[in-house]
C-alpha cells in the first residue's frame, strides 16, 4: 500500500533551517556525520520526500526536507507574486551554510534551484533527480504535457498571480492512485515568473562554479524531463547519469523507489567526503 504523504512518519520533526521550515529525520548511525538536504519541485512541498528521507535516515544520514518559501502548510500564496528561481536559491544557500555543507539533492524544479545554490555555496555534493535543465539544454517535454502547458503560459501572457497546478496527471502518472489524488488535492501554487523561467529562460549555470561531486538521475519514461535532457545535464557535469527503467517524473515515490536511495548512498559513500 502506498505511503500517505500527508501523515508524519516515524522519527520526523519540524524545524527551521535558515529561513525555511523543514522536516528532519535524525540518522541512526553515529559513524556517519554527513547530512542531506532535499529540495522539492513545483506544486508540492517537503511531503514528497517522506519515503526517501526516512530511508536515508535509517541508513545513518541525518536528512532535512525543506518547504521552499511560501510553500509550507497554511502559507499565503499571494506572497509568491514576483518570486523567481534565484529567490528560492538564496534561501537554500542560507540552509546549506547553516548545515555546514550538506549533500544537496534537488528534484525537478528543486534540481535547478540546487544547481544555482551550489554555485554560490559549498555543499558536500549535488544530487540532481529528474532535474530541470539550465540554460543551454532546451526544455522540451512530451507533447501530451506541452499542449496543456501552452494554454496556461500563453492564455494569460501578462498574468502576475501565482499559477495553479496543471499537467499533474502527466507528472504523476506512475504513482499510486491514492498518492496522485492526495498530491492534486494539496497542490501548492507557483509564481508565474518561476514557471516562465523554467519553460523559456532558465538560469545559466557555470560548471566551474560547482565545486563538488555531482550525481544525475531520472526516469526513462519521464514526460517532463526527458532522458535526452538528463543525459545532457550529465554531460555538463562530466558524469554518466542513471536512468531508471520504466520510471516517470517522480522516481523517489514510484514503485521500487528504494533503488534511488541506494544509488544516492553508494554515490555519497564513494565520492562525497
Amino acid at each position: 500500500m502506498a505511503l500517505d504523504l500527508f501523515n508524519p512518519t516515524k522519527g520526523e520533526d519540524v524545524v527551521r533551517v535558515g529561513p525555511l521550515r523543514s522536516l528532519r529525520w535524525h540518522g541512526t548511525s553515529p559513524r556517519l556525520n554527513q547530512t542531506v538536504l532535499l529540495v522539492h519541485g513545483v506544486w508540492v512541498g517537503a511531503h514528497v520526500w517522506r519515503q526517501l528521507a526516512p530511508y536515508l535516515a535509517r541508513h545513518g544520514y541525518t536528512t532535512y526536507a525543506v518547504w521552499l518559501r511560501h510553500h509550507h502548510p497554511g502559507a499565503d500564496h499571494s506572497c509568491l507574486n514576483g518570486v523567481g528561481l534565484r529567490d528560492y536559491a538564496r534561501d537554500i544557500v542560507e540552509a546549506v551554510n547553516e548545515l555546514n555543507g550538506p549533500v544537496l539533492v534537488g528534484h525537478s524544479m528543486g534540481g535547478i534551484v540546487a544547481q544555482i545554490a551550489a554555485t554560490i555555496s559549498n555543499p558536500a555534493g549535488l544530487g540532481l533527480l529528474s532535474s530541470a535543465p539550465p540554460l543551454g539544454v532546451p526544455a522540451i517535454p512530451r507533447l501530451s504535457f506541452l499542449a496543456s502547458a501552452a494554454r496556461h503560459f500563453f492564455g494569460d501572457v501578462l498574468g502576475r498571480h501565482p499559477m495553479g497546478p496543471f499537467g499533474d496527471r502527466v507528472f504523476h502518472e506512475h504513482l499510486h492512485q491514492g498518492q496522485r489524488a492526495a498530491l492534486a488535492e494539496n497542490a501548492v501554487f507557483e509564481p508565474r515568473r518561476v514557471a516562465r523561467q523554467l519553460a523559456f529562460w532558465p538560469p545559466r549555470i557555470r560548471r566551474s562554479h560547482v565545486r563538488c561531486p555531482v550525481f544525475v538521475a531520472g526516469g526513462d519514461d519521464d514526460p517532463i524531463i526527458t532522458p535526452w535532457q538528463t543525459r545532457q545535464i550529465g554531460r555538463r557535469y562530466q558524469v554518466v547519469p542513471t536512468l531508471y527503467e520504466g520510471r516517470g517524473h517522480m522516481p523517489q515515490l514510484e514503485p521500487s523507489w528504494e533503488v534511488v536511495g541506494d544509488d544516492l548512498m553508494r554515490w555519497m559513500n564513494r565520492f562525497v567526503d
